[in-house]
């Protein structure tokens, strides 16, 4: 009876911080502790940079960073802007270049119940004016979902 009892304890206790860890963001270190490290993360400012692409269908510079896999940008650049810790929103903003426009350009990275976190960017998040040049509309981007493997098949 008491092995069962601690089997259940242990088995609610992995399955809590298994759900734990899944509820966090990414580069967040704990729960309730939100950094600027969430801002700079690279899967965050890839997706920010791809879905900027996509949206505005030409070259984007992100960070003042235009090298190959993200050297030469500029992590003061991305900052920290504000947080709604109840919802685990982070608000964050970053220069982007398109179009022969610069413009500090706001977004939001919070948990999504579909994937493990959604940015929204540009929208009403702009700066005094609420809007943005480049983004006047709000964009959702989602991370990529996982690569999928194919089982081997036989030598035929």
């Amino acid at each position: 009876m008491t092995r069962t009892l601690v089997a259940y304890a242990l088995a609610a206790a992995l399955l809590a911080s298994s759900a734990h860890a899944q509820s966090l963001l990414p580069s967040q270190e704990s729960r309730n502790f939100f950094g600027v490290r969430i801002c700079r993360d690279r899967q965050i400012l890839s997706a920010v940079k791809t879905g900027a692409t996509n949206a505005l269908k030409t070259k984007v510079i992100v960070a003042h960073g235009d090298g190959p896999n993200w050297s030469g940008y500029q992590p003061d650049d991305i900052r920290l802007e504000g947080v709604l810790a109840d919802q685990s929103a982070v608000f964050c903003s970053v220069t982007i270049s398109a179009n022969e426009i610069t413009e500090r350009v706001v977004y939001v990275v919070s948990p999504d119940p579909d994937h493990s976190w959604l940015v929204e960017l540009g929208g009403d998040y702009g700066p005094g004016s609420g809007s943005h040049i480049l983004f006047p509309q709000q964009w959702k981007i989602t991370p990529a979902p996982p690569p999928t493997t194919l089982p081997a098949q036989p030598n035929q």
